[in-house]
């Protein structure tokens, strides 16, 4: 009999793995994900990736608003007699009880090498920090954030012009490899999950829109960073008058002084911070030289 799987994601990453494990026929019965958020402008109810993918190829879709309702479903859950849950960026955390209910545990695919990133943001993290490589780990859930025992992990290289968004997608892919190969190992109860070092453990926080605000005390490579690793939410931000003054230019309007200037695109040149491409808050996104022309004196 075929293994049956429950699958938890909510984002792009959980619905590539997600597509991965439907690809190679593995029988996933369910999806639990997030409920649909309001998104853009006008603030239009959407489902997720996810539950976009789920409803695309007839998947039973669970969405519990929170942690408390999660527990609420744990009965229908049970009654799909799951084999394995997998997890990937669910975005919420899963109760151990609810954990307890498939036959052999639950699976969390993470993209950073465990015990390293622990948590919500592990892919900015490594941007933020300058590391040249990363990578994603299986590991065997427990009632702890990203502490349960390594199944599984894999490195890979990141590029020094890697935003969150490109590191995302290989990790997505690179996850969704290892974790069809991992899974069916696992379930035949040929690896031995080695226990995390705990005493190396470094943690992430939830990504928030003020994240993304420039501060010009810190140096140019923080900023080039910041600019990469909060690429594609929140971006990275400024106003125009802020930005007036970093190049001590005058601006043409001072009805421009509090407007969002949103950095697009930036690199380093011997050290300097150069701005590619930014965007004025209500206005399309424009090259560096266009906008000292258009609001700069």
């Amino acid at each position: 009999m075929r293994p049956r799987i429950i699958f938890f994601g909510t984002p792009v990453f959980g619905q590539i793995v997600l597509r991965k494990l439907s690809d190679d026929n593995f029988n996933v019965v369910a999806v639990v994900t997030q409920p649909d958020r309001p998104v853009g402008r006008d603030q239009k109810l959407t489902p997720s990736p996810v539950k976009t993918f789920a409803k695309e190829n007839k998947i039973k879709i669970f969405s519990p608003a929170d942690k408390g309702e999660l527990s609420t479903i744990n009965r229908k859950l049970a009654k799909l007699k799951p084999t394995l849950f997998v997890v990937a960026s669910y975005g919420m955390i899963v109760p151990s009880e609810t954990l307890l209910i498939p036959e052999k545990g639950a699976l969390n695919v993470h993209p950073s090498l465990l015990p390293k990133y622990r948590g919500a943001s592990p892919i900015q993290a490594a941007i933020l920090n300058g590391d040249t490589e990363t990578g994603v780990t299986i590991m065997l859930m427990d009632e702890q954030m990203d502490h349960g025992p390594i199944v599984s992990q894999e490195k890979i290289a990141l590029s020094p012009a890697e935003t969150t968004a490109t590191a995302m997608a290989k990790l997505a892919q690179v996850g969704g490899k290892i974790l069809v190969r991992t899974i069916p190992v696992y379930l035949e109860g040929k690896l031995n999950p080695r226990p995390q070092d705990h005493t190396q453990a470094t943690y992430t926080k939830l990504v928030k829109k003020d994240n993304g605000r420039v501060n010009w005390q810190d140096n140019n490579i923080q900023v080039e960073r910041m600019a990469r690793a909060y690429n594609p939410w929140p971006g990275v931000w400024t106003t125009v008058g802020e930005m007036a003054e970093q190049l001590d230019r005058e601006l043409k309007n001072q009805r421009h002084q509090n407007l969002r200037l949103k950095i697009l695109q930036a690199h380093l040149e011997n050290g300097t911070l150069s701005l590619d491409a930014v965007q004025v808050e209500g206005k399309k996104p424009i090259g560096f030289d266009d906008f000292t022309k258009g609001y700069l004196t």
